[in-house]
């Protein structure tokens, strides 16, 4: 008798570890077609961002080699005088120029970016004109002290 309930019980367990193998079987091939599709993704995003550095640079120098107006590139009319010796780009030029190679900007960034590339713009105007910017619509204030160019001036076409 005891011996029938101990098979009983033995061919329980021989079912359970069979349906249980069964699940380790699938979760795997789950798994590696999660995997696969991950390196797919990535793979998808190196490419893209990739292209998206090289045609900000390209976009960059290009404005670099155009010459400078009255106004930027959305119409908006910008502040201050250009320097005269080599037509130097404003402070509003600058920060829009630097907004537009990246998606977003803190304002700790403009600071540090302006601080080593521009030491001849005065850092106490960065408040003031971000706030310009901002209300002229060519920069959104995405959060507190962080900035982004509107997807309709960006020139994606979006």
């Amino acid at each position: 008798m005891r011996s029938r309930r101990a098979r009983g019980v033995l061919d329980q367990l021989r079912r359970l570890a069979a349906g249980d193998a069964s699940k380790r079987a699938e979760a795997k091939d789950r798994l590696v077609r999660a995997e696969q599709e991950v390196a797919f993704a990535r793979s998808l995003f190196e490419s893209a961002d990739t292209r998206a550095e090289i045609s900000q640079r390209v976009a960059l120098e290009a404005e670099e080699l155009l010459p400078h107006t009255d106004q930027d590139q959305t119409g908006t009319p910008t502040s201050g005088k250009r320097a005269q010796e080599g037509g130097a780009r404003t402070l509003g030029e600058e920060l829009l120029a630097f907004a537009r190679a990246r998606r977003r900007i803190t304002r700790t960034e403009i600071v540090e970016h302006l601080s080593s590339a521009r030491p001849d713009i005065k850092i106490t105007g960065v408040g003031p004109e971000l706030t310009r910017l901002t209300r002229a619509g060519v920069l959104l204030r995405v959060s507190h002290g962080t900035y982004a160019i509107p997807s309709s001036t960006r020139g994606d076409g979006a």
